[in-house]
């Protein structure tokens, strides 16, 4: 499904929108957003991968991105990264500095780690990590979550996480990272990950 459409739906459908992907593109160098997301999930920080810069987005190809983003930054952007461009240039489309009081960007790794009160939990892609955080959406949302025919387990748990902190943002009861004023990129989007 494109996010166009979609986003553009829900931004006036919902009072606040949570999404797992990157608002607000560098141009130079690391968000403090992703920085500081890592820091918070050591030891698996590596589940936030860092955005990559807006230089990426027009490009067509993982090689030619690679190469916009080392001369932007100095590092070539991740294959994860880059199967997520496309989407992020929709997103990207559809927000504006204006939707930042409804629409914010969140992770469900991070949103796992502050409902379990800062307890690491194992790897989501094995079935004690799957059971950790079913255990916490049965804890906030009392229902015991399943995936629906075509769906991933490990989906529906992520978006239940996300639904936890964009309550939490509703609520203006939320950590941000990076902690403090958060940076803003050069459309004025503001580079946060709220939690």
């Amino acid at each position: 499904m494109s996010v166009v459409p979609l986003i553009g739906t829900v931004i006036n459908g919902f009072d606040v929108i949570g999404i797992d992907m990157p608002i607000g593109l560098p141009v130079d160098r690391p968000r403090r957003s992703d920085i500081e997301a890592r820091q918070y999930l050591r030891p698996r920080g590596s589940t936030v991968f860092p955005a990559p810069p807006r230089a990426c987005i027009g490009a067509t190809e993982y090689a030619q991105a690679c190469a916009l983003a080392r001369r932007a930054t100095g590092k070539a952007i991740s294959i994860q990264a880059w199967n997520i461009v496309p989407k992020i240039v929709e997103l990207d489309a559809c927000v504006s500095p204006g939707h930042e009081h409804r629409v914010a960007e969140m992770h469900p790794e991070c949103s796992f780690l502050m409902m379990n009160v800062g307890v690491a939990l194992t790897s989501k892609h094995v079935s004690l990590g799957r059971e950790q955080r079913s255990a916490l959406v049965r804890q906030y949302f009392d229902v015991t979550p399943t995936a629906p025919r075509g769906a991933r387990l490990d989906d529906v748990l992520d978006a239940y996480a996300l639904l936890w902190s964009a309550e939490r943002f509703a609520r203006e009861e939320h950590r941000t990272f990076p902690a403090g004023d958060p940076d803003r990129d050069g459309r004025g989007l503001l580079m946060r990950i709220v939690v």
